[in-house]
């Protein structure tokens, strides 16, 4: 069975951040966040993906060829969510495949019941349904209604999950969503309700609370490749990678990842939930909290960022300070908090003081 992953969206909840990097390319932990996916998918017995992409597919191609998949990319013609499924479809041989966002965060023990539901129930679709309580409106919603799935716009809590195993239509195909209001109309549709951890990235937010999700299920690792400081103190559930250099005094408190080459100044806090990807530094005297800074953005002595997200190669001046309260217009409020959302190679001046919920 092959897999067709959707990694062309415009990416709108995250711009002007998504001008220059593909949603899906953005990393957490390490790994890009379409490679949750693939990863997932892999671990459930996909073997070959056809990934729909658009101009940026360069970024998912170096990112996915990071994994040991056999894989196409497709670039998007037609327009929409619709589109790229009928552009990935034509690349499917087979009577049934998998469907799968590319910017859905969850275990492989959800891609794994997936594919075992399909397995036991013999029906040709399964689809994974996610209890929301939060931006309901921001999800594609279905209602239970006499054991079927009903595709609603609202009152509901339950989310369509981001990874269906679907035939192939012989028909017309024009909505995914009517497709799927079809198939479980005629009794060719299984589902079933996951509860445990799943993020779909849609806001900075997500971003957060992914990274925060991660971040709970790890313990530690310490790298005998790191250079830290005799005098540094490293807390509980941090990960420490290879090459990276922790100065004197500066203190991990974690939940944290520190990416491997990135580089802790003296007297530094990063404080739990926090993640310095690849080759990031981070000067001395700073405090971090909360927030995801991608590979090899720069942040100056002296700052303090707070449930903030520094794109890949930005620079942060010294003595910035980010606001995180009140928050402003969050989307899935999952937290009362929300820093800046700093775009990736932008410069920010010394000393600047940016207000809560900013996207620059």
């Amino acid at each position: 069975m092959k897999a067709i992953v959707l990694a062309g969206g415009k990416g709108e909840g995250l711009l002007p951040y998504t001008h220059k990097i593909q949603k899906e390319a953005i990393t957490i932990l390490g790994k890009a966040i379409i490679n949750y996916t693939i990863d997932g998918l892999k671990k459930a017995g996909i073997k070959e993906f056809e990934i729909v992409v658009n101009e940026k597919g360069s970024q998912i191609e170096e990112e996915i060829e990071k994994l040991d998949v056999s894989f196409e990319t497709i670039v998007q013609k037609r327009q929409g969510i619709d589109g790229a499924i009928l552009d990935g479809m034509e690349k499917i041989d087979d009577d049934i495949f998998v469907l799968a966002f590319g910017d859905i965060i969850a275990p492989a023990e959800f891609y794994k019941s997936l594919m075992d539901t399909y397995i036991m129930t013999g029906r040709q679709a399964v689809i994974p349904l996610i209890p929301v309580s939060e931006g309901t409106e921001t999800y594609g919603l279905v209602k239970i209604i006499d054991n079927k799935l009903k595709v609603v716009k609202e009152s509901s809590t339950l989310a369509l999950g981001g990874a269906y195993i679907l035939p192939k239509p012989k028909d017309n195909f024009t909505s995914l969503l009517d497709y799927i209001d079809l198939l479980s109309s005629r009794d060719k549709l299984n589902y079933f309700i996951w509860s445990e951890s799943w993020v779909d990235i849609g806001y900075p937010e997500d971003l957060l609370f992914a990274l925060e999700t991660l971040l709970r299920r790890k313990e530690s690792v310490i790298s005998d490749k790191a250079e830290i400081s005799k005098n540094a103190i490293i807390g509980k559930g941090v990960i420490v990678e290879d090459n990276v250099t922790i100065e004197e005094y500066a203190v991990i408190k974690g939940p944290a990842y520190i990416g491997k080459n990135a580089y802790i100044g003296s007297f530094s806090l990063v404080r739990d939930y926090s993640s310095i990807e690849e080759g990031a530094k981070v000067g001395a005297y700073c405090e971090i909290a909360h927030s995801l800074i991608e590979p090899f953005a720069e942040v100056g002595s002296k700052s303090y960022l707070t449930y903030s997200i520094v794109g890949k190669r930005a620079k942060i001046g010294a003595s910035v300070v980010t606001a995180s309260y009140p928050a402003q217009s969050l989307s899935r409020p999952r937290f009362n908090k929300l820093g800046a959302l700093i775009s990736p190679e932008k410069v920010i001046k010394h000393g600047s003081v940016i207000e809560a919920g900013m996207k620059i």
